[in-house]
């Protein structure tokens, strides 16, 4: 009798533990003030250069993602990794991959996913696996500008929708067959 009342306070709990993981992906804005924090305990004058997730949901949220700050004193980059809207990990001194700050005038990783589908971006499965990126491009031609890439992968190939990163507006869709 007791191992079949064991059975079912098993249940909830596992009900209870998939709620919580369930509630705790967040959009790429949910953790920018966790992560300045622990940037800024690297060298204070750290800011925010690109934020991605590799784990994006079909609502622009992910359990994890990165935070890469640049620092013009050190002339370093750290990144930050977020898990459940917390600060897991600080990796200081890595290669410096962008370095013009982001700012504070974008659209949010739920607006880009919902503006890339808009498009015609079709998820996978379950809406999971969305590759999901915020940096600054166009450097090169003079004319700084703030993208969403909001991406995903099959067997097939990949398929990468651009959108402006304060408006969260279509720009171009990018498509890569594998066969």
């Amino acid at each position: 009798m007791l191992r079949h009342l064991s059975q079912f306070a098993a249940a909830p709990v596992l009900a209870l533990m998939m709620v919580a993981s369930a509630h705790a992906a967040a959009t790429a804005k949910e953790a920018v003030k966790e992560a300045t924090s622990a940037a800024q305990k690297w060298p204070a004058d750290a800011v925010l250069t690109h934020v991605s997730t590799l784990r994006g949901q079909a609502d622009g949220k992910a359990a994890d993602w990165l935070y890469t700050f640049y620092s013009p004193k050190a002339k370093k980059s750290a990144i930050v990794t977020t898990k459940d809207k917390a600060v897991t990990d600080v990796t200081a001194d890595v290669r410096n991959t962008s370095t013009d700050p982001l700012g504070a005038e974008s659209a949010d990783s739920d607006k880009a996913v919902e503006a890339a589908v808009k498009s015609g971006l079709k998820l996978g499965k379950g809406g999971k696996g969305v590759a999901i990126a915020l940096y600054v491009g166009n450097q090169a031609v003079g004319k700084r500008q703030l993208f969403w890439s909001v991406s995903v992968m099959d067997d097939d190939g990949m398929v990468s929708v651009l959108l402006d990163g304060a408006s969260a507006a279509f720009i171009r869709r990018d498509e890569q067959k594998f066969k």
